[in-house]
């Protein structure tokens, strides 16, 4: 696991734990608490990676150009459709 990966992680891990913990102290009893966490654990997932993508760009950047491989150009002769 690289470190971007593990940063990742953990920020997941702790904004999820944060949400969990709101969701619980809001002072409203829910039928059922699945229908406010599961919407509520999506939109805080989404923001974080939209966040970590913001703050971490560099990282992603260099990671995404330096595991490319270069596109490879044939000199050969290129016949269309059709062509003998």
């Amino acid at each position: 696991m690289n470190s971007g990966t593990i940063r990742r992680l953990i920020l997941t891990l702790a904004t999820g734990y944060l949400t969990v913990f709101g969701v619980r102290q809001i002072p409203y009893e829910f039928q059922n608490e699945w229908l406010v966490l599961v919407p509520a654990l999506i939109f805080v997932y989404a923001l974080t990676v939209w966040v970590e993508g913001k703050i971490f760009k560099d990282d992603a950047i260099v990671i995404s150009k330096s595991n490319k491989p270069k596109p490879q150009i044939s000199k050969a002769s290129k016949k269309g459709f059709g062509s003998d």
